[in-house]
């Protein structure tokens, strides 16, 4: 069960019970804001940290996006040239050839 919920008037009604009390508004208004001022600076930091931390985060995002296309564009230029006829080797089944015949030739002796 969540606690019950009181207005601002009953939370003073209960610190003034007494003339006397009167008299102590001043330092109570002081601590409120001293408390205030506290939790304020602490809100601050942290709004401060979490934007620090997201504006590192983004950065580093856009490096890794940068990095990716990066490999993509490298990519495709390594699978232009691999699939490009003028890059095939025409000479290659004599070259297999050769070292076929090379292998045998070592392993006879």
């Amino acid at each position: 069960m969540s606690a019950p919920t009181i207005s601002a008037a009953q939370a003073i009604g209960e610190y003034l019970q007494s003339p006397d009390d009167l008299a102590k508004i001043q330092a109570y208004r002081k601590k409120l804001e001293k408390e205030k001022a506290s939790i304020d600076a602490r809100l601050k930091n942290g709004v401060k940290e979490q934007i620090l931390a997201t504006r590192d985060g983004l950065r580093k995002l856009l490096s890794t996006r940068t990095n990716v296309q990066a490999i993509k564009d490298e990519m495709v230029t390594i699978d232009r040239e691999c699939n490009d006829p003028q890059n095939a080797i025409a000479t290659f089944d004599q070259i297999s050839r050769v070292g076929y015949t090379c292998i045998a030739f070592t392993l006879r002796y």
